[in-house]
């Protein structure tokens, strides 16, 4: 009698459960849409409770910071503020609104054991729709009656 080898399915080919499947949804919005994505990650049981944590709180710490921190900082607190705090203000409220949900993403993607091109790829198109974002945003200003 022959033995019948099964094929070989090499990681690449591997085929995708719906689990795959909606730990790399998860991943995705929670680096583009994150309360979505870390309601996603809440329910998938993949994730230990430190890593939900930690993807809950790392975009919060962010909102937070840039919604009142940052803003306190840039008035000077009544003060007159250096020239140069403006520039480094905003730069550093855009770096926590959209940076926070963007670690809290790669975290999660690290500790489901996502390949590094998937979690690339993932974050690649996450930066790119924010990005576009930010550029309909300015572009809508500009083209509104009474815009800059």
């Amino acid at each position: 009698m022959q033995q019948q080898s099964l094929p070989s399915h090499d990681a690449s080919q591997r085929e995708w459960t719906d689990q795959d499947f909606l730990i790399a949804v998860a991943v995705g919005a929670t680096a583009v849409i994150w309360p979505v994505g870390v309601l996603l990650a809440w329910a998938n049981p993949r994730w230990r409770l430190l890593d939900k944590v930690v993807a809950t709180v790392l975009p919060l710490a962010g909102l937070i910071l840039s919604v009142l921190v940052l803003p306190a900082g840039a008035r000077g607190f009544g003060l007159s503020a250096p020239s140069g705090v403006g520039t480094g203000v905003e730069i550093a409220h855009y770096a926590a609104l959209m940076g926070a949900p963007l670690v809290a993403a790669l975290y999660l993607g690290i500790r489901a054991g996502l390949s590094r091109r998937l979690l690339v790829v993932l974050l690649a198109v996450a930066l790119f729709v924010l990005v576009l974002g930010q550029v309909a945003f300015i572009l809508g200003e500009r083209l509104r009656p009474g815009g800059m």
